[in-house]
């Protein structure tokens, strides 16, 4: 009977022993799953602190490269603007150059010449019959007008300064004598200037209304020389 309750008191014992040594460890252990869910919940938060941080430099820096682009893009347009400018101020420059004379132009036009009719004692007045001054003149703006890129009178050079006038049975023009048949000379596309010549009612027109003779030649080549 003693050593059955001696035996009891050991198991007693020994339970009592392993109880608690399983309350403490999983106590232990719950301690320590705690800390590091503490631990890990602490690292995740710094991490997604630290994204978000992230996230608001790259939006600032996506701001910024925005602004530097937009800036690009203004001086880009700027500059080609500029560009388009400076194009159009030496297109145009050449334009008034090659009106003036003052550079050598050559290409495919036409060759207008304008003799005087043949005169009858019988008939009008004998002015009626010769080439005048405004004649040209007519002829010419309507070259011009049709976009002639330059013009020249038996081979002189005719500038937006050129003066045309009739001395007794001869044309002068900027001082320079000439003598009909006049050939007239003018650079650019030839169908364009025919059909401006051909309009009813233009100068060519006109002129053989009253017996002067026109003819009209194209040319795949035409040079004319600056004006010295």
């Amino acid at each position: 009977m003693g050593r059955n309750k001696v035996t009891l008191a050991v198991i007693l014992l020994i339970t009592g022993f392993f109880l608690s040594f399983s309350y403490q460890y999983v106590h232990k252990m719950n301690e320590q799953k705690t800390r590091i869910s503490s631990e890990q919940w602490q690292r995740e938060n710094d991490i997604r602190k630290q994204l978000i941080d992230e996230q608001d430099k790259n939006r600032e820096l996506q701001a910024k490269l925005d602004n530097i682009r937009g800036e690009i893009q203004d001086e880009e347009k700027r500059l080609s603007d500029q560009e388009a400018a400076s194009t159009s101020i030496v297109k145009k420059l050449n334009t008034y150059r090659m009106v003036n004379g003052e550079t050598k132009v050559q290409g495919p036009g036409i060759e207008v010449t304008l003799s005087d009719a043949d005169y009858s004692p019988d008939a009008g007045n004998p002015d009626d019959y010769i080439v005048h001054q405004q004649d040209i003149q007519e002829v010419i703006y309507e070259l011009l007008a049709a976009g002639a890129e330059g013009v020249a009178v038996n081979g002189e050079r005719f500038t937006a300064r050129s003066y045309i006038e009739c001395v007794g049975p001869v044309v002068k023009m900027d001082g320079h004598k000439h003598t009909a048949p006049f050939v007239i000379s003018a650079i650019g596309s030839p169908s364009t200037l025919m059909g401006a010549l051909n309009l009813n009612g233009g100068a060519a027109e006109l002129l053989i209304a009253r017996g002067i003779s026109v003819t009209v030649e194209k040319k795949d080549a035409i040079v004319l020389n600056p004006i010295l």
